[in-house]
C-alpha cells in the first residue's frame, strides 16, 4: 500500500496472505462491518507461521477478534485451508501448514498442548 491509500479493502487483503487463510481475513472484515465501526485494515500478512492483521485505530472488540483469527491461524494451513500445524523450515522460518503443504524438510513445532 502507499501513503496516499494505506488501506486494505476486503478483496485486496486475501490476496497478502495464502488462500488458505482467506475465510480467517474474510471474518475480521465482516465482524468490521458488522460492528459499524470505521477502523482502517492498514496491514495483513504472515509472521512466524501466524496471521497478523494490523489496523490504523485500536477497537477492543475488533482487536479480541482479529486475536483469536491470528490464534487459530496456527491450526489452519495458509495454503488450503485444511487443519494444520505450526512447522519450522530451513532452520528458522515458521510455517502454518497441513501435511500436504509441510514441505520434506519441514519439522513440527511442539506447542504447549504436547
Amino acid at each position: 500500500k502507499s501513503l496516499k491509500d494505506p488501506y486494505y479493502t476486503e478483496e485486496e487483503a486475501v490476496t497478502q496472505v495464502g488462500k488458505g487463510w482467506e475465510l480467517l481475513v474474510r471474518e475480521v472484515y465482516a465482524a468490521k462491518t458488522g460492528m459499524g465501526i470505521n477502523v482502517g485494515i492498514i496491514q495483513v500478512k504472515e509472521k512466524y507461521g501466524g496471521l497478523r492483521i494490523y489496523t490504523d485505530y485500536y477497537h477492543q472488540q475488533l482487536e479480541e477478534v482479529i486475536q483469536d483469527v491470528g490464534k487459530r491461524s496456527f491450526s489452519v494451513c495458509e495454503e488450503c485451508g485444511a487443519k494444520g500445524n505450526l512447522w519450522r523450515r530451513r532452520g528458522s522460518w515458521y510455517v502454518s501448514r497441513c501435511d500436504d503443504h509441510k514441505g520434506s524438510e519441514a519439522v513440527l513445532v511442539p506447542t504447549d498442548k504436547e
